[in-house]
């Protein structure tokens, strides 16, 4: 919800030295520039949004005039936070939108905001009207699961074979954490971790007994890192989760909960997408932003979805994913499970970092909240999918 309103109703003669950084030093110069054509920006203001970690996102209403009249255009902003030197996220985003965007749209099967203006440290978009959204704590909708599993596959399929260029390298939330770092550092770190997740005994014995195997045969650490190298690639977001996604206002579809799977939803936040394996989408989306109990009632399913709706999109042996049966995508879902696990434990303080140092009380406790429910969640979910039998994550790890 918006927190802060900041308006400008002005003709004077602003010049753009350079892109702002900050909303403050928006100007009606920069946004007539961005905006082009013959409407002149008579005035805009901006109003902050409670979202973001990584950069400052605010909502943006123009002002804009010319000889039919007066009329608004709405806009959002995300603007980098000075102290983060992710400028290569903005950049990667970037390209996404300059070769997505418009006609090269038509293969991703999410719609995409329209962008305005990019660069390395502002992007600008065209704010989507009457949306329904989702907060990752919340959980996403038990009845949009299926859906949103059936378009991830489409959007693997769709884009098996490109190429992938100027995209993040390597393409997913956690993923420039390396094997070689997982193996030294996950041995002294599971512990401080499981006991800061309210787990029952049962559950966090069983999974310290995998952690201490883990740790004492730390060659699986970084074996786990180079599974999900290996295994399928092709264009994945890198961070889906439902708070990254915009639904139909109830509105507009007809007032009920349940989403099509032929339904316009909007997928935002392409600042990771790049070449990985696609099963690291599906464990991300399950950990992230579903509550343990809807992921124990649709994992299995999602999993059979996933397999059939990438068959098929492709034609058999054409790639070789059409092949790939459900056993195959199931290992590599569990590879991609434990592989997320690791790096929650070893990103657990960064994470935390990242909640205190937001710039609200609201959202540094709503992002507390949001990364310890993500941390039970993976716990849970590693459990679920792995057990504490030895012998299963040998095999598995092969």
């Amino acid at each position: 919800m918006p927190s802060e309103s900041h308006a400008l109703r002005s003709t004077d003669s602003e010049r753009r030295d350079a892109v702002p950084t900050r909303p403050a030093l928006l100007t009606t110069a920069f946004l007539q520039e961005i905006l082009g054509g013959d409407t002149v920006v008579s005035g805009f203001e901006w109003q902050a949004l409670e979202t973001g970690v990584i950069s400052e996102v605010v909502a943006v209403r123009v002002f804009l005039e010319s000889a039919s009249g007066a009329r608004e255009k709405q806009l959002v902003a995300k603007f980098l936070r000075p102290e983060f030197p992710f400028e290569s996220m903005f950049l990667v985003e970037s390209k996404f939108y300059a070769s997505f965007g418009g006609a090269g749209a038509t293969s991703v099967p999410f719609e995409l905001p329209v962008p305005v203006f990019t660069s390395n440290v502002l992007i600008v978009l065209e704010r989507v009207p009457s949306v329904e959204t989702h907060t990752c704590l919340q959980g996403c909708p038990a009845s949009r699961i299926a859906a949103l599993v059936a378009k991830l596959a489409q959007f693997h399929a769709r884009l098996w074979r490109h190429d992938c260029d100027g995209l993040s390298e390597p393409a997913g939330i956690g993923s420039n954490l390396s094997g070689e770092a997982k193996k030294e550092q996950f041995p002294g770190l599971w512990t401080a971790y499981l006991d800061d997740i309210p787990l029952e005994r049962g559950d966090r014995s069983r999974l310290a007994a995998l952690c201490e195997h883990l740790s004492a045969n730390a060659d699986l650490l970084q074996r786990t890192h180079e599974l999900v190298d290996s295994g399928p690639q092709t264009l994945i977001h890198g961070d889906y989760h439902v708070a990254n996604i915009l639904f139909p206002s109830s509105s507009r579809n007809g007032g009920g909960s349940a989403v099509a799977a032929d339904e316009r939803v909007w997928l935002l936040d392409w600042a990771t997408c790049g070449k990985g394996n696609p099963m690291r989408d599906l464990a991300f989306f399950f950990i992230v932003s579903v509550t343990e109990r809807d992921r124990r009632e649709h994992e299995q399913r999602s999993l059979e979805l996933y397999c059939s709706t990438v068959r098929s999109e492709l034609a058999a042996g054409t790639p070789a994913a059409a092949d790939l049966s459900l056993a195959d995508w199931t290992r590599w879902y569990k590879v991609c499970v434990l592989n997320q696990f690791l790096i929650l434990v070893v990103y657990d303080h960064l994470s935390k970092h990242l909640a205190a140092n937001a710039k609200t009380e609201k959202l540094r406790a709503e992002l507390d909240a949001h990364f310890r429910a993500v941390n039970l969640r993976a716990c849970l979910s590693v459990i679920d999918n792995l057990g504490d039998n030895v012998a299963d994550l040998e095999a598995l790890l092969k």
